[in-house]
């Protein structure tokens, strides 16, 4: 699936930014790998300008590290980022659940719904591509419920931060269990337990941090 062009909020540097690191996330750029301007700038048919101001998200992110002589290239996985990674996702999407089951469950709950609907189909018959961008968008409406600000801001850099990891979770039993905890969550928001957004929320970090242990082969 080729890129189809910025979307009617999106810059064109949000459009490259995205485009690369979808391709991060789903290892068609795997760690290690180069990544060069030009050829970037042609695959996305953009300018180089919005694929330089791209690397400068993705080194924000940790998605790519620049190195003398070599330039920017994929950042590896290391253990001790999975980790961290989680730990600090885990706290920021509580305090965004807590927030938002206190403040807008009910609307953020039918918002999430189709998200969750599409989530239920791919777990079926998962893609890559759909089920990344159909998570991404399930959790981001919780991010866009709490308004501007810098809770949002943290979620959603910490989530792309992260995604690689939580999209290498996604497989098998845990993405079964994912839904569970997803509809479980909807739930909640639904209904405006706040104790139960956040008990589900820490639940659903810390077995997405397990999976992603296991998938990226920590755990032996």
């Amino acid at each position: 699936m080729g890129p189809t062009g910025p979307g009617r909020d999106e810059t064109l540097t949000d459009f490259a930014a995205d485009e690369i690191r979808k391709r991060i996330v789903l290892g068609w750029l795997p760690p290690g790998t180069k990544l060069r301007v030009d050829p970037l700038a042609a695959e996305l048919d953009v300018s180089r300008v919005p694929v330089r101001e791209a690397f400068r998200e993705l080194l924000a992110e940790g998605l790519a590290e620049v190195y003398p002589r070599r330039g920017a290239v994929v950042s590896d996985i290391r253990r001790h980022d999975v980790e961290d990674g989680y730990r600090m996702l885990e706290e920021v999407e509580v305090m965004a659940a807590e927030r938002v089951a206190a403040t807008a469950s009910a609307e953020t709950a039918e918002r999430m719904r189709p998200h969750l609907l599409r989530l239920k189909e791919l777990a079926a018959d998962p893609d890559p591509l759909e089920h990344l961008l159909a998570h991404r968008a399930f959790h981001f409406e919780v991010f866009a419920a709490l308004g501007p600000g810098m809770l949002r801001r943290t979620s959603q850099m910490l989530w792309h931060a992260c995604e690689r990891y939580i999209n290498t979770s996604a497989r098998g039993d845990r993405l079964r269990q994912a839904y569970r905890e997803h509809a479980e969550l909807v739930r909640f928001f639904e209904t405006g337990d706040t104790v139960g957004a956040v008990a589900m929320t820490r639940m659903h970090v810390a077995h997405g941090c397990q999976a992603a242990l296991r998938g990226l082969g920590f755990d032996e």
